[in-house]
């Protein structure tokens, strides 16, 4: 943990700081919604649901329409507000991946989405999720396809590399993709007495109004984009913008907008 502290308060920062929530609710969230369908219809029975890192509240609201009893709980009390806002009568609480307030296996199924690369200790984050599951629980989680497999991430970090200031880089933190490697995931969750039943990928894009938009939704909807981005001197960070303006122009044109494409890998597991 402490070799991630840099890291843990960038997230902390970044998801309390009201630019970027706003932002991750307005613009971003767009494109992690379109993976909701597959996580509800992958939970086999109805039950207790655990929603972490729920954010606000989408997937909450999403398993509680689908008949669950659905916990939704996340550290950061800014994206609670929305939650509570938006899912009004929701069961929220403010709790820390790494140290939830449940007793041993309260529930039958915990669903991720797309919060798990935003813990520092992922293993202790792990261990706490197979704690509250009851034996044989269903463990769901999504994470970012890297840049090798995912358009939009290729066409950001090219453009931060190609133009980022060299003294511009992001806290140590755990491989932000390596959840969408199946070999990598496999070992992780095995190793965290997980089996996985299934791993495959989700179509997740954003339709853009203009290739500059790209940027903007990095800057003002993620704290690693936005860290990565704000830190820049001006110049840089109208060189990276640029840049990213025109890869999304040469790639994602679809009509007269611009269909920016980010893959998400879908894991379901079990407790062993």
């Amino acid at each position: 943990m402490a070799a991630y502290e840099g890291f843990a308060n960038l997230e902390t920062k970044g998801w309390s700081d009201d630019t970027i929530s706003a932002g991750y609710v307005n613009m971003f969230s767009s494109a992690s919604d379109m993976a909701i369908p597959s996580i509800v219809s992958s939970i086999e029975s109805t039950g207790k649901v655990l929603d972490l890192c729920c954010g606000q509240g989408n997937v909450t609201e999403a398993l509680a329409k689908a008949g669950h009893d659905v916990t939704g709980a996340d550290f950061s009390a800014k994206m609670l507000s929305y939650a509570r806002k938006s899912v009004p009568g929701g069961d929220f609480v403010e709790a820390d991946a790494q140290d939830l307030p449940f007793d041993d296996g309260s529930f039958d199924s915990v669903v991720c989405s797309f919060g798990l690369m935003h813990i520092p200790d992922q293993p202790k984050a792990l261990a706490e999720i197979r704690r509250v599951l009851k034996p044989s629980g269903q463990f769901i989680m999504t994470s970012w396809c890297g840049p090798d497999i995912s358009p939009v991430f290729h066409v950001f970090y090219s453009s931060v590399q190609e133009h980022g200031h060299p003294s511009v880089k992001m806290p140590e933190s755990p491989n932000f993709h390596q959840f969408a490697n199946e070999e990598t995931a496999n070992t992780i969750l095995s190793g965290a007495g997980f089996e996985v039943e299934k791993q495959q990928q989700v179509d997740c894009f954003w339709m853009l109004a203009s290739p500059e938009g790209l940027a903007e939704i990095f800057q003002n909807g993620a704290p690693r984009g936005g860290y990565l981005l704000s830190q820049q001197p001006e110049a840089n960070n109208a060189a990276i913008k640029a840049a990213v303006a025109e890869k999304v122009r040469e790639s994602f044109s679809d009509g007269d907008k611009w269909r920016a494409q980010l893959p998400a890998s879908l894991i379901v597991a079990r407790v062993r």
